[in-house]
């Protein structure tokens, strides 16, 4: 079920995500032993996310 959410709380959480992720690629660099594929994963998964959020900020500058 989706709720609908103003587009201020939607990129908040978007952004507590990215922070989410970016704690987590510390925490495996960090790693003595290292899952490449976890990071190449995650890290697509960060630009993706990244890409998104800049794009639904930039709709809204222009809104």
């Amino acid at each position: 079920m989706c709720l609908p959410l103003d587009q201020t709380s939607l990129l908040c959480w978007l952004h507590t995500q990215v922070r989410v992720m970016e704690a987590w690629r510390e925490e495996l660099a960090m790693q003595f032993e290292v899952n490449v594929e976890q990071v190449q994963l995650l890290e697509r998964h960060y630009q993706w996310l990244t890409g998104e959020i800049a794009e639904l900020e930039g709709a809204r500058k222009v809104a």
